[in-house]
């Protein structure tokens, strides 16, 4: 019988280190590479403590949870740090607001009731001013070089329909092969070391600058993105889960996460559905697919952090903005799910208050919009029934 069971059990280890779940594990790299990319080159991170924080917690994940739910950037606080210059300090001390909101709010139990109040018109609206404030940023970068990023959009645009090709992974190494053909860095370059860590203290000033700036936005989108699209589907790709994964745990694993990883030098993260949905189209059906992402991570950021650091530093500045550009494209598509024309002019309100003056501002003015559009709608309703 205790034979048995063992069979049993590596039968379903096996199952979780295949090649179709190492296929799945960097399914999500796509969208994780330009923001890493921007937070070495634009803002000024060791990739050392990047690489290391996303290896031990998609690690951590994928034993806790034995799914491929993979951590990625916040994208508000990313997309206005990197728009904006921020410095280390500014992003790790959001970071850490934003963990210890999170935990506060997973120990609460309230997530599920509270996500259902968030109003769609005021979280598409940041979504659209994150669109915006992304592709400006995106084309200051392409003018360093017009005639490099117009290649790479368009072969960004040739491989949009190849799944099995993510267009990011062929930009990078567009962007390697310049770097090395231009000799910017050459093969003596790549070293194989240690890491030199830095312990980051987060600052309460930074803390409250930064949750003012992109964090409270941040916690609002983060809200009805992560909490609501996650769960979903999870729910629909893993119908047994349902009642044991909800929306306090991922809020509780957001927490801990960020309340850990600013003070090793890591960026704000966050699970989604867009990671979750990238892994399992590519293969990842179990936790193993983040396992193996993580101790890739963790290679990269133990033993190459210098060559990382050189390599993403000298990296092309109009492939970066093209990549860039392209998730505006995305997080601007994102913003336009369910179009309607009526919600449209309201969520673009919205929007360019977030571009122009900022995203509280922009998404207060979603909320007052919200508010407007549903009196409307029950005039409207009204109205119906009398006649």
């Amino acid at each position: 019988m205790e034979i048995n069971n063992k069979k049993i059990y590596f039968l379903k280890l096996r199952e979780k280190f295949t090649l179709r779940e190492l296929s799945g594990s960097l399914g999500d790299w796509g969208t994780l590479i330009p923001f890493i990319m921007g937070y070495v080159s634009i803002v000024g991170f060791n990739p050392a403590g990047i690489f290391l924080c996303l290896g031990m917690t998609n690690i951590i994940l994928g034993l806790k949870h034995d799914l491929p739910l993979p951590v990625q950037p916040q994208k508000t606080i990313a997309t206005v740090a990197i728009s904006r210059q921020w410095s280390v300090n500014m992003v790790i001390s959001t970071g850490l607001g934003t963990g210890i909101i999170w935990t506060i709010l997973g120990f609460s139990k309230k997530m599920n009731s509270i996500v259902k109040k968030v109003p769609e018109i005021a979280v598409r609206g940041i979504q659209f001013g994150l669109a915006l404030i992304l592709g400006w940023a995106a084309l200051l970068l392409m003018v360093e070089n017009y005639l490099l990023a117009v290649f790479s959009m368009v072969l960004m645009l040739l491989l949009l329909k190849n799944q099995k090709i993510p267009s990011a992974i062929i930009l990078v190494g567009l962007g390697i092969f310049i770097i090395f053909f231009t000799r910017a860095m050459t093969v003596e370059s790549i070293s194989f070391n240690l890491p030199q860590f830095t312990l980051y203290v987060p600052t309460w000033k930074n803390l409250l600058i930064g949750m003012i700036i992109a964090g409270i936005a941040q916690l609002f989108l983060t809200l009805t993105n992560v909490m609501i699209a996650t769960v979903a589907l999870i729910n629909d790709l893993y119908p047994e889960r349902q009642k044991t994964f909800d929306a306090d745990i991922l809020s509780f694993n957001m927490g801990a996460i960020n309340i850990i990883s600013p003070f090793l030098g890591g960026i704000p993260l966050c699970h989604g559905s867009g990671g979750l949905a990238a892994q399992y189209a590519f293969g990842a059906r179990t936790g193993g697919s983040m396992i193996m992402e993580g101790l890739f991570e963790l290679i990269l950021g133990l033993f190459f952090s210098e060559t990382l650091f050189l390599l993403f530093t000298t990296f092309p500045k109009a492939i970066l903005g093209a990549m860039l550009l392209y998730t505006a494209f995305l997080l601007g598509r994102i913003s336009q799910q369910e179009f309607r024309w009526k919600k449209f002019f309201l969520i673009a309100i919205s929007g360019v208050f977030c571009f122009l003056v900022g995203l509280v501002v922009g998404f207060l003015i979603g909320l007052v919009l919200s508010f407007l559009f549903k009196e409307r709608a029950k005039k409207e309703d009204l109205t119906r029934n009398k006649e």
